[in-house]
C-alpha cells in the first residue's frame, strides 16, 4: 500500500473515532474497526490493553503498589503506649510558677479535699510540683477520712491570685477560692457542667458525667501509668463512696462502682460498708455545730442569667429530723440572705428512707419562695417551711440545671 493511501485511511479511520467519541457511539465494533484500520500492531493493542489495566488496577488501590509491594499494616497502640501518649497530652501544661497547687471548691467537701490531695500526688509523680490547697476547714465527714487514713488536711489558700492553679470538682468562679480570677489556672477536673471560669490559654481539661471526680483521677492514674499507694487509696475510696452515698446516687456509674472495688483492694478495705457507715454516721452528725455553720458545711454558689444563687446541702437521718434541720435552716438563711452578693439562696434538707431520696428545699426569703415554685411546680408539699421533693430534687442533677433552665427562659429584670 502506498504511502498516501496509507495515511489517506489512517486519517479516515481518525475521523471516524472523533465521531464516534463525540456522538456517544464509542461502541466496542466501532473501536475495533478504528483500530484495524490505523493498523495498530496486535502486541501494540495488548500493551495498551495492559497499561488500561494497570491504571484501573492502580485506581482500585489508591495508586498503590502491588499487594505484594505494600507496607505492612500498622501495629495496635499497646498500654504502655497508650500511657506515655496520655502523658504527652498534658506536657505542655502552661505552669508559670511551681508549685502547681490543686484545689477545690469553696465549703470543702470528702470529694473535693480528697482529689485535690491525689490528683496533686498524680502530678509529682508524673514530674510536676504540685501541692494540695484547701479553701476553708474541713467538715466532720472529711475530718473522718483523714485521720482514718493517717493524712493531714491540707494548707488553706487564703489567696491565689498570682498563683498556678489546677481546679478540681468545680470550675465556677463562684465556688472558687479567693482571688481565682487573678490566679494562672493551668488545668480543670470536674464532673459538674460547665462553669463561668475561662482562660485565653491553653488548659488541661476534663470533665465527665461521672459520680465523683475522685473516680475521674482512678482513670486518670491507670491512663498515666502511675501506681496508687494505699494511703491515697483510701482517700480515693471516701470521696467515691461520699459523693455517691455508697454507690446509690443518680449520677453513679458503672466506672464508680469498680473505682470502689479496685480502690477498695489497693486500701486494704474488706468491710466497705462499715467503712462508708462510718464517714456517714461522721456526715450526719452536726453536734455542737450552728445553724449557719451546718448550712455553710456543705455549700455552693452559682450564676446564671446575671443570678446568682447558693445552695446549702444538709443531711438527715429521718422525716422528724429533716423538718427539724429545716426550721433551723430557715433562721440561718434569714440571716445571710445576700450576703456576697447572693440574689436567691436555699438548703437543701436531703434522706434517705428504702431506697427513696427525699429532699425539703428551704427558701431564704419571698424572692427565693417564689422562685422553686415557679421553677419547680411538681412539688408534693409545702408545709410552710420547706418544699418537699419526694422523688427528690438533687443539687447536682436537678436543683441547678433546672433553676439554670429556668432563669434563662425568664430574664432577670
Amino acid at each position: 500500500m502506498s504511502n498516501n493511501r496509507k495515511f489517506s485511511l489512517q486519517a479516515l479511520a481518525a475521523a471516524v473515532c472523533i465521531a464516534a467519541v463525540v456522538g456517544g457511539l464509542a461502541g466496542a465494533a466501532i473501536t475495533r474497526g478504528c483500530v484495524q484500520e490505523a493498523e495498530v500492531s496486535e502486541s501494540g493493542a495488548a500493551a495498551a490493553q495492559d497499561g488500561q489495566e494497570m491504571s484501573a488496577a492502580g485506581s482500585a488501590t489508591g495508586g498503590q503498589d502491588a499487594p505484594n509491594n505494600q507496607e505492612a499494616p500498622v501495629s495496635p497502640v499497646t498500654q504502655e503506649e497508650l500511657q506515655m501518649l496520655n502523658r504527652a497530652g498534658i506536657e505542655n501544661m502552661d505552669i508559670w510558677d511551681s508549685p502547681v497547687y490543686v484545689i477545690g471548691h469553696r465549703s470543702p467537701d470528702s470529694d473535693t479535699v480528697c482529689s485535690a490531695i491525689a490528683y496533686a500526688r498524680l502530678l509529682t509523680e508524673l514530674g510536676y510540683p504540685a501541692e494540695a490547697r484547701i479553701t476553708a476547714e474541713v467538715n466532720r465527714e472529711t475530718a473522718y477520712i483523714l485521720q482514718d487514713a493517717g493524712v493531714e488536711a491540707p494548707p488553706v489558700l487564703e489567696d491565689a491570685a498570682g498563683t498556678s492553679v489546677f481546679l478540681v470538682d468545680h470550675s465556677e468562679y463562684a465556688q472558687a477560692a479567693e482571688g481565682m480570677q487573678d490566679a494562672h489556672i493551668v488545668g480543670i477536673l470536674d464532673h459538674h457542667g460547665v462553669g463561668t471560669v475561662a482562660t485565653g490559654h491553653q488548659v488541661v481539661y476534663e470533665a465527665r458525667p461521672i459520680g465523683s471526680t475522685a473516680t475521674i483521677i482512678w482513670l486518670d492514674y491507670m491512663n498515666y501509668g502511675v501506681d496508687i499507694d494505699p494511703t491515697t487509696a483510701r482517700l480515693m475510696l471516701g470521696a467515691v463512696l461520699s459523693d455517691t452515698d455508697n454507690l446509690t446516687g443518680s449520677t453513679t456509674t458503672e466506672a464508680d462502682r469498680r473505682a470502689v472495688t479496685v480502690l477498695a483492694d489497693l486500701a486494704g478495705v474488706r468491710d466497705v460498708g462499715a467503712y462508708y457507715y462510718g464517714l456517714h454516721a461522721e456526715k450526719l452528725s452536726y453536734e455542737g455545730m450552728t445553724g449557719e455553720e451546718i448550712l455553710f458545711s456543705d455549700y455552693k454558689e452559682y450564676e446564671a442569667s446575671g443570678v446568682k444563687f447558693g445552695i446549702g446541702l444538709v443531711n438527715a437521718i429521718d422525716e422528724e429530723t429533716a423538718a427539724r434541720l429545716a426550721g433551723q435552716m430557715k433562721e440561718a438563711l434569714a440571716a445571710n440572705i445576700g450576703a456576697g452578693g447572693t440574689d436567691l439562696l436555699y438548703a437543701s434538707v436531703g434522706i434517705r428512707e428504702n431506697g427513696q431520696k427525699i429532699d425539703y428545699i428551704v427558701p431564704a426569703d419571698e424572692r427565693s419562695r417564689q422562685m422553686i415554685e415557679d421553677a419547680f411546680p411538681h412539688y408534693d408539699e409545702y408545709d410552710g417551711t420547706s418544699f418537699i421533693f419526694r422523688t427528690g430534687l438533687g443539687r447536682k442533677t436537678k436543683f441547678v440545671p433546672g433553676l439554670t433552665d429556668y432563669l434563662a427562659a425568664h430574664p432577670h429584670e
